[in-house]
C-alpha cells in the first residue's frame, strides 16, 4: 500500500523533498512507515525521539494502522512563546 508523507522543517531540509510517497504492507502503522521512510534517507534516524506524527489533521502516536488514503506527516517538536509579554499590544520592547 502506498502512503503519502509530508515532510516539514528539519525533515524537509535532511531530504530535500516536501512530499514522499512510501510503500508499506497492508495494516501498516505510522512506525513501519517511518522505518520504510529511514530506509531512504538514514540521516533522518536520529530525529525519532523527537519527532511527532500527525495522519490527517490530529497528531497520533507511532502505532496506529495507515490506510491507503492516509497523508502522514512528520513535523520537528515545536517550542517557542514566553513566559511574559511586554507591552499590552504584544509588541517587544526595544
Amino acid at each position: 500500500m502506498r502512503v503519502r508523507v509530508r515532510l516539514f522543517a528539519r525533515y524537509r531540509e535532511a531530504t530535500g523533498h516536501e512530499r514522499l510517497d512510501v510503500d508499506v504492507p497492508e495494516g501498516g502503522t505510522v512506525e513501519t512507515a517511518w522505518k520504510a521512510i529511514v530506509a531512504r534517507h538514514p540521516d533522518l534516524a536520529r530525529y525519532r525521539p523527537y519527532t511527532l506524527f500527525a495522519v490527517g489533521h490530529d497528531y497520533v502516536e507511532p502505532d496506529p494502522r495507515l490506510g491507503p488514503d492516509d497523508e502522514l506527516c512528520l513535523f520537528p517538536p515545536v517550542s517557542g512563546g514566553s513566559a511574559s509579554r511586554s507591552g499590552a499590544s504584544g509588541e517587544a520592547s526595544l
